[in-house]
């Protein structure tokens, strides 16, 4: 029987029921705020620097004073008040609420706010549990957010009314195309499996810069362990005719797109690429854990 969940709460971890923020905070009155979302393996958060590091470059460009290095203790604290050593931890800090006095609805923030800092953490199956891509429709969604998607923003209005437009036309995912380019989905980064003039395979993933996504871990990671892997625009012709489609991220691992717009993704099955890439994705994460209990034995 799981016990009931604890969160962390500027710094305290309490009750679910007892956290309680301001109204007047600005996270809820403009989505003023930065996000993470991390998962743990038997207790070690993976790629955690790398999260607050780009959790960081968030808040500096965004001008909200905290320090993402917090997150080290405060995760290690959240998952032991829960008893949880795989699961997966989000955290945001918004700018917080103004104080007695000061307006509380102003565009132009109060410079001397308290940060709101705030994190939760679910159980999810540990790295045993890769056994299979998980399986999804999608549709291609015309990209009308803003520019910076390299800031991980709670303000995700328009990846919430993309899912939704996704939704109405009977899928579970939307594709994101910015003028003929392939973006990202809602919440994950996508790779598709093709061949090239030649016949020979390919593997891309759009890049980062080119039409403003989110530089995703997971992305990173898996670019590091494929060496196929072209980093590379992806025309929304290309991404129709492609012979496989996956989505990678934090929480999703490997999401296999079996149907795009109504149409099966080549054979309209979990393909082998994606079934190779998730098994690739396992070894790592195995070995990385192995490392990490013999250096802790050492």
């Amino acid at each position: 029987m799981l016990r009931p969940m604890r969160v962390s709460l500027n710094g305290q971890i309490v009750p679910a029921a007892d956290a309680t923020v301001s109204v007047f905070d600005r996270g809820f009155l403009f989505g003023d705020g930065i996000y993470e979302g991390l998962r743990a393996f038997d207790g070690w958060v993976r790629h955690l620097d790398d999260h607050c590091a780009r959790m960081q470059r968030g808040l500096d460009e965004a001008g909200i004073g905290w320090d993402a290095s917090a997150l080290h203790g405060l995760c290690e604290g959240l998952l032991e008040a829960n008893g949880l050593r795989d699961a997966f931890l989000y955290w945001q800090v918004t700018r917080g609420a103004p104080g007695p006095g000061q307006p509380v609805r102003a565009r132009l923030p109060e410079p001397d706010m308290a940060p709101t800092v705030f994190g939760y953490c679910v159980p999810l199956p540990g790295v045993d549990g890769f056994t299979e891509p998980t399986e999804c429709s999608a549709r291609t969604v015309r990209d009308d957010r803003w520019h910076k998607g390299h800031v991980k923003t709670i303000s995700l209005m328009a990846n919430i009314m993309a899912a939704l437009e996704a939704a109405e036309g009977g899928a579970d995912e939307a594709l994101l195309v910015r003028d003929g380019w392939l973006s990202e989905s809602c919440s994950t980064n996508v790779f598709v499996a093709g061949r090239d003039e030649s016949g020979r395979p390919t593997l891309v993933t759009p890049p980062t810069g080119d039409v403003s996504i989110l530089s995703g871990v997971t992305r990173r990671m898996l670019l590091e362990i494929l060496p196929e892997a072209q980093v590379r625009m992806v025309s929304e012709e290309e991404l129709h005719r492609a012979d496989e489609i996956f989505l990678v991220g934090t929480v999703t691992t490997v999401r296999s797109v079996l149907t795009l717009d109504g149409r099966p993704v080549g054979t309209g099955g979990v393909g082998p690429v994606a079934r190779e890439v998730l098994a690739r994705y396992a070894d790592h994460l195995r070995t990385q854990l192995a490392e990490r209990r013999g250096a802790a034995v050492d």
